[in-house]
């Protein structure tokens, strides 16, 4: 019992470092290549140079709006969406989760060109235009993180609980439902942020310069920039999952203590 429980172990630490350096390795070598300054040592011109170019910053800048005007409006979407489908139609939720996988299956040319005409002309000629575009296109990250978490509550009897308390419909969902299902929540905001992040086909054809599409630029005067800022990317979308995975501990620990 003694050697297989060692083994078992022995297996998962395998799996586990296999997974860790499938990770890890890629980023170590993009590392190396983006900062190494040719004489055997490593130099932060790539990043300075990148801080020096306006457009790329300019195109950070952009990028973020367009990430919180698309968390925002996939929350306020999404969380009523989900509440009510759980709590009014519940057997409506399979077809409301195959719709949401549209976008996996068109292609994003088409969705392009559908936004194009769909959209009034004030509309597209700002960049809020890529919101709504990353909205959708977020849509089958987004949704299955919040269904899922609402699926493992007991919606129905924590709503009719608040309702019969007095609450509204808008209380119910905002102080009784929305505590409960935070680690979905946070799992929606990560997904999004890190989908507009990288999202480079939809501002393409949409003819917007947002950071990736200037990384892809600026890739083709200076490699080690462009890597040096992929790298930084990816890093700073794993600091935010770190964020939200410590936000979500310290909400569960105050709703806990609170519910003591």
């Amino acid at each position: 019992m003694a050697a297989m429980n060692l083994v078992s172990s022995a297996v998962r630490g395998l799996i586990i470092l296999v997974g860790i350096s499938f990770f890890a390795i890629p980023v170590y070598a993009a590392s190396n290549f983006a900062f190494e300054d040719g004489k055997g040592g490593y130099s932060a011109e790539p990043i300075r140079s990148a801080a020096g170019n306006q457009e790329l910053m300019q195109s950070l800048s952009l990028t973020l709006q367009i990430a919180f005007g698309t968390v925002l409006l996939t929350l306020l979407l999404l969380i009523p969406t989900v509440a009510y489908l759980h709590l009014v139609i519940p057997g409506a939720r399979a077809w409301v989760e195959f719709l949401t996988l549209t976008p996996l299956v068109i292609p994003p040319i088409v969705q392009a060109v559908g936004f194009l005409y769909s959209m009034p002309t004030w509309l597209k000629s700002t960049p809020n235009s890529l919101i709504f575009a990353y909205v959708i296109l977020a849509l089958p990250f987004s949704y299955r993180a919040i269904d899922a978490s609402f699926a493992t509550i007991d919606a129905r009897t924590l709503y009719d609980a608040s309702r019969s308390l007095g609450a509204s419909f808008s209380a119910a969902i905002r102080k009784v439902l929305i505590p409960n299902v935070l680690t979905g929540i946070y799992g929606a905001i990560f997904l999004t942020i890190a989908l507009v992040l990288g999202e480079f086909a939809y501002a393409s054809l949409l003819l917007w310069d947002t950071f990736p599409t200037e990384l892809a630029v600026a890739g083709m005067a200076n490699a080690s920039t462009a890597v040096a800022l992929s790298v930084l990317s990816l890093l700073g979308v794993w600091l935010i999952l770190i964020g939200i995975n410590l936000f979500n501990r310290k909400s569960r620990t105050l709703v806990t203590a609170g519910a003591k």
